[in-house]
């Protein structure tokens, strides 16, 4: 989780109560299932990030709620999380891995579900994903 907000469990209505109304809020069509996706940007992103998106809408066997939290993904400003800081908050990662395009490295929390993709000096985050935890040995 992150800033109050756990993919797959929290609701529309608790990313309001925490964030207030996004920037930009936009409906799109995923495995024909329309969905929501909330941006906060600029002065409506939290302390210390660009812009925060939050997708919607989550499948849990035959059942589908469009008002749960799928995934966050952070956009954070340079430097805000190092790599020393990603590392001290949540451990070694499960995998290491570079981004085949631009080199990025990257590191895979599947069992938290989280996924950094550092700058290329591998320095500091420069995208954080949040989703729900892949159990172990999962895909």
């Amino acid at each position: 989780s992150w800033g109050g907000l756990t993919p797959g469990e929290t609701l529309r209505g608790g990313v309001e109560s925490l964030y207030g109304r996004p920037s930009r809020e936009r409906s799109l069509v995923e495995e024909g299932r329309t969905v929501a996706e909330w941006t906060y940007a600029g002065d409506r992103a939290p302390r210390g990030l660009e812009r925060m998106v939050i997708n919607y809408g989550l499948a849990s066997g035959a059942a589908f709620n469009p008002d749960v939290v799928r995934a966050i993904v952070l956009y954070p400003k340079p430097h805000i999380f190092s790599l020393r800081s990603i590392s001290s908050g949540w451990g070694l990662p499960d995998g290491v891995g570079t981004e085949e395009a631009t080199g990025r490295p990257s590191f895979h929390y599947r069992t938290r579900g989280l996924l950094v993709i550092f700058d290329k000096s591998g320095s500091w985050a420069e995208v954080l994903l949040f989703a729900p935890p892949q159990r172990p040995g999962g895909a």
